[in-house]
């Protein structure tokens, strides 16, 4: 999204809500194009639009954020579908042949499954205790990974280069 774009939906937003002022010294525009200039200015227009239908009060970066990534991102599979797709392979590949397995699996499924163990995933006898873990595991790590979409990628670089600096000082 550009500066002139972001300058759009600043004024958007100050049409929808009497109490949203723009800045003429550009400084929200600055700060607001920075948070928001990895996403499509399509995605953000809607995503806005939305928010102005459905809430009374003034979104933040945050709202837009976490409303741009419902738009652009459909749920792929729920946790019971997630499980599914782990029998399969299961039954498709076997406990033999891990690496063709986690192929065929959806990115957080594979995931999920390399956490726990595959060879401790086709093994288990219980299989609603492994049932119960897998989906316990895969929510965690679908929250994680919506969590780390509304950060911005640059912003997100910049954590983890303050962390790893960290861990060299201790």
């Amino acid at each position: 999204m550009t500066k002139t774009e972001t300058a759009k939906i600043l004024s958007i937003l100050s049409l929808a809500y009497q109490k949203f002022e723009v800045d003429r010294k550009g400084v929200k525009l600055n700060f607001w194009y920075q948070m928001l200039k990895d996403f499509d200015y399509q995605e953000v227009q809607v995503a806005v639009q939305k928010l102005v239908a459905e809430q009374p009060f003034i979104p933040t970066i945050a709202d837009i954020r976490k409303a741009v990534l419902e738009v652009t991102t459909e749920d792929r599979l729920t946790p019971a579908g997630a499980w599914g797709e782990v029998i399969k392979a299961i039954e498709h590949y076997g406990y033999w042949n891990k690496k063709e397995a986690l192929k065929s699996l959806d990115p957080l499924v594979a995931k999920t499954v390399d956490y726990m163990g595959w060879r401790e995933i086709c093994t288990e006898t219980n299989t609603g205790v492994i049932r119960g873990q897998f989906i316990k595991m895969y929510k965690q790590l679908k929250k994680r990974e919506k969590k780390d979409n509304i950060i911005p990628d640059r912003l997100q670089g910049e954590i983890d280069s303050i962390a790893s600096s960290q861990l060299l000082l201790d």
